[in-house]
């Protein structure tokens, strides 16, 4: 393993160019991973950090009083609960040319949007399917800008000593580091993340994005499971995971919804399961859809923004449900809502866009890549093969 972190840090591993969908292949300490990222996407992630107004609020907010408690408050939670990943975003800071301050504004952006009650942006759909064939479709949706200024990163993550501690692939937005989007992991499990809006936000617990990173290093579910419920410290803010095992014998889809609570040190955390008809004791069969609020857990949140996921649920359950994955896109691609569709495109009524497909083919152990509309595209991007396990017979 020491040979393997001699050669990343002699040697950083170039991007590959698709049509305009760039792929990192990245090795190293969590330091040597995040500056290679920023070193290879400097320019995206620049143009990023200066022309999103949103950024602009929060990075203006954070320079007040009570900005500078918020953020005083999260990064010194994150050093002690994940002193790895500060380190990950001071290499990308370090790669990009960019402040440690705007990293990490970018990575609180969630919690002190919602503290300035910023409308949330409703970021992503999901659809499951257990039918003819096991599937999770997920669209991405966010800051229209980010669709031509995201990547997909492959890493390796060693520790100091060489032995492999992380092995991911992961759906990546420019400034950002891994997790919040849609990913898998070297032991199999599958993940995509969908924003969440309850109308509490704690200070000094852990910002919703270093927990998504945190996901690339699960093991199990048990491993899982503990992380959701927030280590002993508690999340900020809210979101939703949908979660796979590829070596899941059951074959089981899980979806859960985290939330924080107040003046606790953990989270409340419900899941809904999902199998195919043959399957006993989940809560769906067939297939299940997620948009950006809460479905199974009792908490209150905010009206205005929940306002396009329940336009988009409504028009999920209008459409014949799917079987298999072509069912899967029809679903992803719709536009038959003109306010809030589905599929997402900048209007007046709905400012988000989907920036990309992922849908994670699970009894094929693919997951294929989509930059436009996969309703009407004839083909994904890229496909990318998922390590096997007993879910694709493998």
């Amino acid at each position: 393993m020491k040979t393997l972190l001699l050669l990343a840090a002699a040697a950083w591993m170039q991007v590959i160019a698709g049509v305009s969908f760039p792929e990192l292949y990245t090795i190293g300490t969590n330091y040597q991973i995040g500056l290679d990222m920023g070193r290879t996407f400097r320019g995206m992630i620049q143009e990023f950090y200066n022309q999103s107004s949103s950024l602009a609020k929060v990075t203006q907010f954070i320079q007040t009083d009570a900005g500078k408690q918020y953020y005083s408050g999260y990064l010194d939670t994150v050093k002690k609960v994940f002193p790895e990943y500060v380190s990950e975003l001071a290499g990308l800071a370090d790669g990009a040319g960019v402040s440690f301050t705007q990293a990490f504004s970018m990575m609180i952006s969630s919690e002190i949007k919602a503290v300035m009650k910023l409308k949330g942006a409703e970021s992503c759909s999901d659809v499951y399917l257990a039918d003819q064939q096991i599937a999770i479709g997920h669209n991405e949706d966010a800051d229209p800008l980010l669709k031509e200024r995201a990547f997909m990163v492959h890493a390796t993550i060693v520790s100091e000593a060489g032995d492999i501690v992380e092995n991911f692939t992961a759906y990546t937005y420019a400034g950002a580091l891994s997790g919040n989007a849609f990913s898998f992991n070297g032991d199999g499990k599958v993940f995509t993340v969908n924003a969440l809006y309850p109308d509490t936000v704690e200070a000094a617990k852990i910002p919703r994005y270093f927990m998504n990173r945190a996901l690339m290093r699960v093991k199990s579910q048990n491993d899982l499971e503990d992380l959701l419920h927030g280590l002993g410290v508690g999340v900020a803010y809210g979101f939703n995971l949908n979660y796979a095992d590829i070596r899941n014998s059951s074959r089981i889809l899980t979806n859960y919804e985290v939330s924080p609570i107040s003046g606790v040190s953990g989270n409340l955390v419900t899941k809904a399961t999902v199998a195919r008809p043959s399957v006993q004791g989940v809560d769906t069969t067939g297939h299940y859809y997620h948009f950006n609020m809460y479905e199974h857990t009792n908490i209150s949140q905010i009206p205005k923004d929940i306002v396009s996921s329940q336009h988009r649920k409504a028009r999920a359950n209008q459409l014949p449900p799917p079987a298999d994955v072509v069912g899967v896109t029809i679903i992803l691609g719709d536009q038959g809502d003109s306010q809030y569709p589905i599929y997402r495109t900048p209007r007046p009524s709905d400012e988000e866009a989907t920036i990309a497909t992922g849908i994670f083919v699970l009894d094929s152990c693919v997951l294929m890549v989509f930059k436009s509309n996969p309703r009407t595209t004839t083909r994904p991007i890229t496909t990318i093969n998922l390590p096997h396990g007993i879910m694709c017979g493998q």
